[in-house]
């Protein structure tokens, strides 16, 4: 499902909602005439007239009118407030899945847009935009009560509307670079945040804070220099509309002075030439704001041709887990070399593989395609048969666990961690997933057990924690299926013991187990072994064949070596390698 045709259909809707907004609108303004009304004929009556009763009664009937004045220009302020939001909570819900399913280049400013798009709509600039249709019937009744008075009415209008084109000429350049540059330095300061680590390890403060402070400062100085012209067109506005307010005084000063209009027009009409100006005014003002609006709208819809949901899917059993592989191959961008190319093979439900390899030979890419996260560029991944994009995603997440490489948690309790945020699952399932995994014990050793709460301003699991509760994870809802990169690497010895028993359960309960690995105590609990280098399978093999040639190389006296005494005394360079990998606990591709 395309975002971009979702978001139109609401779009679609929101327009529709603006017609009662513009009705409302309409009914305010026809109300404000009561005041400038009331004022003509107090004036041209009343006090003639003396008539105490004729007061009270237009005295009730402009206060009904005001009332209800209040009362239209709320309900259109509350219409212009809910439509925002419907469509915030329409589409914020899926544009966020959109970005997360994909591969890469996920970016939160979509949703950001999104939030833009409904504060502007909920704003009284935006409102002002539908007081304007008004302003003609507003002149009309100027220009009816005297042609002078409404001929420099009209020439405000007129001079107000070239100073907002003008304004928009000078200023669009400004607001569009001042938000690029606002968004790059959002952008700077998450990936800073993300790396806090690793900045206060290393002492970067200073260099941290002078990268994003860069990009800090051009959002700074265009925000002023967009600001400040802005607020400028704005103070210019406001001023020709006081000096006009005092122009039709003036005027009408000296009309009543020659018996040309009675008093009573003047202050009617300072009134009605006001609110005809106010839209104007208001939009002047606040147009920065609707610009920043209008590219938001622009940079989203950009954004969801490029975003897709997976369309509902037929619900097919559980499997039984068959993982194919039909010439895959992967690169990361067009013209970049394959970092797969051309893997075959199957794997038969209820095996166990190991994927072992030198750093950089494709291991972690093979399984995140293998779990659907990446798209091979050629050929396809079969899970029973059925090509992994058919499947539907959400039941493809129940049947397959994952323990990706580098292990994240979501701000919330343990159970729910485990349950992958599945809130009306039974609590029961979490615990048996962790009992699965041999972490249940570990987990009720935490401050309140699985209800103890993860965050980085309070809990947080070590490494070794973390990779336990992530194998919990992959084991929750009993899946067929297990890919596991890189699960122990950072497991002291009770933990590699709890993951070796984890690796032995799966196999009894006949899941198909991939694990990634560097590790060589993890082959004696897989059935074969799978061999990468530079994105090719080199080898499949059995694990007991797989570890005699290991071990067979390991022994083997090399050229040069000093002979079979050496190679008894010293360890040879594939030993001090392999030691030197399993201590160090993992690849990072």
């Amino acid at each position: 499902m395309l975002l971009l045709e979702e978001f139109k259909a609401e779009e679609r809707i929101l327009w529709k909602s603006m017609r009662m907004v513009a009705v409302y609108s309409f009914l305010a303004s026809i109300c404000m005439l009561a005041m400038p009304a009331f004022m003509m004929t107090v004036f041209r009556k009343v006090l003639v007239s003396r008539s105490v009763e004729t007061l009270g009664m237009l005295f009730i009937i402009a206060f009904v009118f005001l009332v209800a004045y209040g009362v239209f220009d709320a309900i259109r302020n509350h219409l212009l407030a809910k439509a925002g939001i419907r469509l915030e909570s329409k589409m914020a819900g899926l544009i966020l899945a959109g970005e997360l399913s994909r591969q890469s280049d996920t970016n939160p400013q979509s949703v950001r847009d999104l939030a833009a798009i409904r504060q502007v709509i909920a704003s009284p600039t935006f409102g002002a935009i539908f007081d304007l249709p008004v302003m003609p019937l507003f002149m009309m009744i100027i220009f009816a009560v005297h042609f002078g008075l409404g001929m420099i009415v009209l020439g405000g209008a007129v001079v107000l509307v070239l100073l907002t084109l003008y304004a928009e000429r000078k200023t669009s350049p400004y607001n569009r670079a001042q938000m690029d540059d606002t968004i790059k330095a959002h952008q700077t300061l998450e990936s800073h945040m993300q790396g806090q680590e690793l900045i206060k390890a290393q002492g970067m403060f200073r260099e941290s804070v002078n990268y994003w402070g860069h990009h800090q400062r051009n959002q700074l100085n265009g925000f002023l220099q967009a600001y400040s012209m802005t607020t400028s067109f704005s103070a210019a506005t406001k001023s020709i509309r006081q000096i006009l307010q005092i122009t039709i005084i003036g005027v009408g000063a000296l009309l009543v002075l020659n018996d040309l209009a009675g008093i009573g027009a003047i202050f009617a009409i300072s009134i009605i030439g006001a609110r005809a100006l106010a839209p104007i005014e208001a939009i002047v003002g606040g147009w920065r704001n609707l610009k920043q609006a209008y590219e938001s709208s622009k940079r989203l819809k950009a954004r969801l041709a490029d975003l897709s949901l997976p369309e509902d899917r037929t619900q097919l059993p559980r499997p039984l887990g068959h993982i194919g592989l039909e010439k895959i191959a992967y690169t990361m961008k067009p013209g970049m070399p394959p970092i797969i190319r051309g893997v075959s093979g199957m794997i038969a439900a209820g095996d166990s593989v190991a994927i072992v390899g030198p750093s950089g030979a494709g291991k972690s890419t093979l399984a995140r395609l293998m779990v659907g996260y990446l798209e091979p560029s050629a050929g396809r991944v079969t899970l029973d048969g059925q090509d992994l994009k058919a499947w539907d995603p959400i039941a493809r997440g129940l049947h397959v666990g994952y323990v990706p490489q580098q292990v994240t948690f979501f701000e919330a309790s343990i159970r729910e961690n485990i349950a992958r945020l599945r809130c009306d699952d039974a609590t029961d399932l979490a615990i048996e997933a962790a009992k699965s995994a041999g972490v249940h014990d570990i987990i009720l050793k935490f401050p309140q057990g699985y209800d103890t709460h993860m965050s980085k301003e309070g809990f947080w699991p070590s490494g070794g924690q973390a990779q336990l509760i992530a194998l919990a994870r992959a084991f929750y809802a009993n899946p067929a299926v297990l890919v596991l990169d890189e699960p122990n690497s950072a497991l002291d010895t009770n933990g590699e013991r709890i993951f070796h028993q984890a690796m032995r359960r799966a196999k009894e309960q006949k899941k198909t187990t991939v694990v990634v690995t560097q590790r060589p105590s993890v082959l004696q609990f897989v059935d074969k072994v799978l061999s990468m280098q530079d994105g090719i399978v080199q080898d499949i093999t059995k694990a007991e064949d797989f570890m005699k040639k290991q071990q067979a190389a390991k022994t083997r006296p090399q050229p040069g070596d000093g002979g079979p005494q050496k190679a008894l005394t010293e360890k040879p360079a594939q030993k001090q390698q392999a030691d030197k990998d399993e201590k160090e606990g993992g690849e990072n591709e």
